[in-house]
């Protein structure tokens, strides 16, 4: 089954039940693919220009050097848990990587335990791959994407959810205030007086460099510790420009 949600979040529950944001548990993506994943996610990287061998199992993609794949490399790959619970998938919040892992993990989770199972997506880009969505609707659990994007092709969805279908562009602009429901809490690491000296390093080379670099240059030149800095707040990714820049707690971090 395939939902679109438009404007806000559902609450649901599910024997399995995976989620781009943070949840009860992690987990890490580890899987093998199915036929149809395989298909998913050589698709979008073919129509982001950016062509791939194919793949069979997710940690492959660790193997692939064009500059999609290195949105993917802040991916955990440790073996996907797959007992019953709510999990967090732990990969980059950022289209289309959340899309390729959501439509992947949907085929697999199908294959292999049949329904009983939810996955939970963000993405802007999903009118671009209605022909891959449309895969998901034959699914027996459920595909979930949630999205600030309406465009017709919605109908390619099983359930359609607008939870701002009774205001417009307009009345909302008007308003004072406005909650919208929240894909999931931010999660602002702690400042610590001592920063471990592998990440100061890492930090430095950004600041030095103007406050950003490439996500190529700084995966090559830093591998692990840029995943680490990214984890503790001193860095971000920004997935549009596929740089990463110094935050203002990594500024707080060097005494800025």
């Amino acid at each position: 089954m395939l939902e679109i949600v438009i404007g806000s979040v559902l609450d649901s529950t599910a024997e399995r039940y995976y989620t781009v944001c943070q949840a009860e548990r992690q987990t890490g993506v580890g899987f093998e693919l199915t036929p149809e994943g395989q298909l998913a996610i050589s698709v979008i990287f073919f129509r982001y220009n950016y062509p791939i061998t194919p793949i069979r199992h997710t940690a492959d993609l660790l193997q692939c050097s064009n500059p999609l794949c290195l949105l993917f490399r802040f991916a955990d790959f440790d073996n996907l848990q797959e007992e019953p619970g709510k999990y967090q998938l732990r990969i980059a919040v950022a289209d289309p990587v959340a899309l390729a892992f959501g439509l992947a993990l949907a085929h697999y989770l199908d294959s292999k335990h049949g329904g009983g199972w939810l996955v939970e997506v963000y993405s802007d880009v999903w009118p671009q791959f209605t022909d891959l969505l449309a895969m998901a609707k034959p699914l027996e659990g459920t595909l979930r994407v949630y999205t600030s994007v309406y465009d017709s092709r919605v109908v390619v969805a099983d359930r359609v959810v607008y939870t701002l279908q009774s205001i417009s562009v307009e009345a909302l602009a008007a308003k004072k205030e406005w909650r919208g429901g929240k894909m999931c809490r931010a999660a602002t690491p702690e400042f610590a007086a001592v920063v471990d000296e592998d990440l100061r390093e890492v930090v430095e080379a950004v600041w030095e460099a103007g406050g950003y670099l490439s996500l190529k240059f700084a995966q090559e030149k830093f591998g692990e510790k840029l995943l680490r800095a990214i984890n503790a707040g001193l860095l971000r990714l920004d997935a549009l420009t596929l740089t990463v820049r110094i935050t203002e707690l990594g500024a707080k971090a060097l005494g800025i």
